[in-house]
């Protein structure tokens, strides 16, 4: 995983707190728990704010509540037989192992990489404009075929048995769930 989770940005006596935060333990107890003063805490959470770029303690602990949720999450998908993406501003922000393995490429390499790029070249008009539409909540099939490149120049057809709005790092974003047609739907 990289640093641009919240949670990897906080040290960790920011992390205690935060999780201590997220138990609803109030102030006095952090500080009874974690430092000697409270006004330790109180900038220790001015820290936590800032890192997680809210405008106050609420904001950031029900950020960082949502971001623990998505990465444990996305331990479990990385480990599914099925390819998994996270697809947000027209990019790939996850892939999980399968979707690396079936293109060639490792997951850190697919991470950044503009979707059309890793889409062939006669289907990206169409993926492009279901993306748009996906992205604003249209009404689309979540079960359709494309062909991706992989890292040789192959051309595979992934069957896509999901994709669907999500919310990724705060913001709305696309998770496709396919596998290679050639097997049948699965690995």
């Amino acid at each position: 995983m990289n640093t641009e989770w919240i949670w990897h940005r906080l040290d960790p006596r920011e992390q205690r707190v935060a999780e201590l935060l997220l138990q609803g333990k109030s102030n006095k107890a952090i500080c009874a728990e974690v430092f000697l003063s409270r006004p330790s805490v109180q900038e220790c959470l001015k820290r936590i704010v800032i890192k997680a770029g809210a405008d106050s303690t609420r904001k950031a602990i029900l950020l960082l509540a949502e971001e623990r949720e998505t990465l444990a999450l996305l331990r479990v998908v990385d480990q599914a037989n099925d390819c998994v993406a996270i697809l947000q501003d027209r990019v790939c922000k996850f892939a999980n192992k399968a979707l690396a393995k079936l293109l060639g490429y490792t997951a850190e390499e697919l991470v950044g990489w503009p979707i059309a790029e890793l889409l062939a070249p006669e289907v990206r008009d169409v993926q492009a404009n279901q993306y748009e539409l996906r992205m604003r909540g249209e009404p689309l099939p979540r079960s359709y075929t494309t062909r991706a490149i992989c890292k040789t120049g192959e051309i595979k057809e992934l069957t896509v048995a999901s994709a669907g709005l999500v919310r990724y790092k705060g913001r709305p974003a696309i998770m496709v769930i396919a596998a290679d047609s050639r097997r049948g739907g699965g690995q």
